[in-house]
């Protein structure tokens, strides 16, 4: 079972991706290219964070 916070930001990062696609093919200005970029970077360093929650090793402590 997916993780209900990978699927949000894996549809966030796609709609992104498609807005930039269509600033792009617009013409947009350099400004609005560079606001989309970082929502894009956004989402995917949240998205990595999700998946290192998830799959990374928790930490063993030591009890002594």
């Amino acid at each position: 079972m997916t993780d209900p916070r990978i699927e949000a930001l894996e549809r966030e990062i796609a709609t992104l991706v498609e807005r930039r696609q269509e600033l792009r093919a617009n013409g947009a200005e350099a400004g609005e290219l560079e606001s989309n970029r970082r929502d894009i970077v956004t989402r995917q360093h949240r998205l990595s964070e999700a998946l290192i929650s998830i799959y990374a090793p928790q930490p063993v402590l030591a009890v002594a």
